[in-house]
């Protein structure tokens, strides 16, 4: 019997159950790269349209199809196909289909990609997302900033997203919110 991998290498998503296991870290690579499978449920929700300023990303479907939309078009990417995600090239990938999918995913460089993700896990955990496993807005104000290198939703446009994030962060921090806090001991 094969142990499988590490604890720590398995990140689940509680919400959406959506699961990565890290097949190489950017620790591990120097900061090249995250290397990630991911599996996604049956009938996964569409995640926000999104881009990565600074990275590149590859996906290659290793069993299922997911659906994609990039560019302006949707497609579906069916097992042993691969798609190529430029930096700064909005998108979003999901499982609509009846069974679970498989997906290796590449991230160059790595950034701190698998900390947004544990952050976002976390917050799944503690029962502060929506359905579709998206944090919620006072969340965001502190998460999406300090990951502003790795990820931006399309809209509204990046500065405004700034200035919403600038305007709530201060409020956020007050009433305890963010990714390892827990606002119920804010003491308001």
């Amino acid at each position: 019997m094969t142990a499988g991998p590490p604890a720590e290498s398995v990140l689940t998503n509680a919400v959406t159950g959506v699961e990565f296991r890290i097949v190489r870290s950017g620790r591990e690579t120097g900061g090249e790269l995250l290397e990630m499978v991911a599996t996604y449920p049956p009938a996964s929700a569409a995640p926000p349209a999104h881009f990565h300023p600074e990275q590149h990303e590859s996906f290659r479907v290793l069993a299922g199809a997911m659906r994609v939309a990039i560019g302006g078009a949707e497609r579906t990417l069916a097992e042993g196909e691969t798609l190529e995600v430029p930096a700064g090239t909005v998108h979003a990938m999901w499982n609509p289909g009846p069974g679970p999918a498989r997906v290796n995913w590449q991230t160059r460089p790595a950034l701190r990609t698998e900390e947004f993700f544990r952050a976002v896990f976390a917050l799944a955990a503690r029962g502060r997302t929506d359905a579709r496993g998206t944090p919620r807005l006072l969340d965001l104000a502190l998460l999406v900033p300090s990951h502003w290198r790795e990820i931006r939703v399309a809209r509204p446009s990046p500065a405004i997203q700034r200035i919403v994030f600038a305007l709530l962060g201060p409020i956020a921090r007050l009433l305890g919110r963010g990714p390892g806090r827990d606002p119920s001991r804010a003491g308001i």
